[in-house]
């Protein structure tokens, strides 16, 4: 007989957090929800394994969120293997990506890329730019202009992919697009405020009407553009309201999730539980994390930023309050949430030892002696672009053997993976269980 481990499960970590909060003496507490964490975790990967009765062995099931508490749910939980994740810009979305492509390499599934060492960064998807020997694959996670129909004839159709994304507040996120895309070389100024006054004073009047100016890339309604959204017809339209109507519905039926930026790490919990993932799936290390995070507080400028931003605010409203209700639906998320923001603390203590200013400015991790080591700390710590080109460099058959000897050579950052890693290194450490130790 199978049980309902899931809510088992949760209902204990509830009553265990729940005494714990009553504990006054924070030394003895932190001791208490190390050991606790520990055995949770160990538990929640036995509750994940295949229950075996005599010879006949079963899938556990869960109960699905929103379902009658009475009863096993009809749906059995499985390990999505083919994925479309829609990369939008400045929303943390990278993070997500090096989540997807750590969990190809641990589950041997396969990344749809270009052939070495090519991109498709901000590019018209092209079937003849693929690698030539994997025209079919089983994840996409780059960024790419959008384009779901190609998408859906090059990744594989059987199981049906999961297709989610993830979307930010359009207001800081354009102000962080402004800083991190350097927009300030183009309306140079004696500060940030002024130099996004010039930039919106150009180009206020006319982005309410034609949505549209040659240095607006990657900045103005990114999101919605990300996620296909027809500028030009919507300005054409007779009906503007109908128009952002259809596409938010349509945008709804595609995406099983769409996740939000200003609570991220629920976000992922939310993942983990609609995909099956368990916590080390979902453990990450901060990236491209700006070392002077710019702030906007002229009221006049922060108004003008809301205009021209329409479009993205129209998404962004309409699907935090879809994210909402699906958190409503998931018993126990917040204490699970508690887990494991507790396991990514220790993951993170593991792995890091210090930073260093990077990519763009940007904060990177200098990993610990035992981080190095380790495929997760080294994986979560590489950034997508040069993780995608080691796996490129590696699967496509055109690559020659010469370039290869060269990248196995190749003296790289001894902080993030290298090709001779990628082709030799032990993938399947328990680094959650590392950590934890090691704490």
């Amino acid at each position: 007989m199978i049980v309902t481990c899931r809510r088992m499960y949760e209902r204990t970590l509830h009553q265990i957090l729940q005494v714990l909060r009553r504990i006054k003496c924070l030394t003895y507490a932190m001791l208490l929800i190390t050991s606790i964490t520990l055995v949770l975790y160990l538990v929640q990967d036995i509750l994940t394994i295949n229950i075996t009765t005599s010879h006949t062995i079963l899938p556990l099931v869960f109960q699905e969120p929103g379902t009658p508490q009475d009863g096993i749910s009809n749906k059995v939980c499985e390990k999505p293997t083919n994925i479309i994740f829609t990369k939008t810009h400045k929303t943390g979305s990278s993070t997500l990506s090096n989540i997807l492509l750590r969990y190809s390499e641990i589950h041997q599934l396969t990344q749809l890329l270009y052939s070495y060492p090519s991109s498709t960064e901000y590019k018209k998807l092209k079937g003849n730019r693929l690698i030539a020997n994997r025209k079919v694959a089983n994840i996409f996670t780059q960024h790419a202009n959008y384009d779901m129909d190609f998408l859906k004839e090059h990744i594989h159709v059987q199981p049906k992919p999961k297709v989610f994304t993830i979307l930010r507040n359009p207001m800081t996120q354009f102000i962080s697009a402004y800083s991190f895309f350097e927009k300030t070389d183009l309306y140079p100024a004696d500060s940030f405020e002024a130099s996004l006054a010039l930039f919106l004073n150009s180009h206020s009047g006319y982005l309410k009407q034609n949505w549209f100016c040659k240095n607006c890339d990657k900045l103005v309604n990114a999101n919605a553009a990300d996620l296909g959204f027809n500028f030009d017809a919507y300005t054409k339209s007779n009906d503007r309201t109908a128009f952002m109507k259809e596409f938010l519905e349509s945008r709804r039926k595609l995406y099983d999730l769409v996740l939000i930026t200003e609570y991220f790490d629920l976000s992922l919990v939310l993942l983990k539980r609609r995909f099956c993932l368990s916590y080390d799936e979902i453990i990450y290390l901060r990236s491209l994390e700006q070392i002077k995070k710019e702030k906007v507080t002229n009221q006049v400028l922060l108004d003008k930023i809301h205009d021209i931003q329409e479009v993205d605010v129209a998404l962004y409203d309409y699907f935090n309050k879809t994210f909402w209700e699906e958190i409503d639906k998931e018993e126990g998320i917040f204490d699970d949430l508690h887990v494991f923001q507790n396991i990514n603390k220790m993951v993170q203590s593991f792995c890091i030892q210090g930073n260093k200013i990077g990519y763009k400015g940007t904060y990177e991790n200098r990993l610990s002696d035992e981080g190095r080591k380790n495929f997760y700390c080294l994986a979560m710590n590489t950034r997508c672009l040069p993780f995608s080109q080691l796996l490129q460099a590696r699967d496509d058959e055109q690559v020659s053997d010469d370039v290869k000897s060269n990248l196995i050579a190749a003296q790289d950052d001894e902080d993030s993976l290298n090709f001779r890693q990628i082709l030799t290194m032990n993938k399947h450490t328990d680094i959650v269980d590392l950590a934890i130790k090691r704490t």
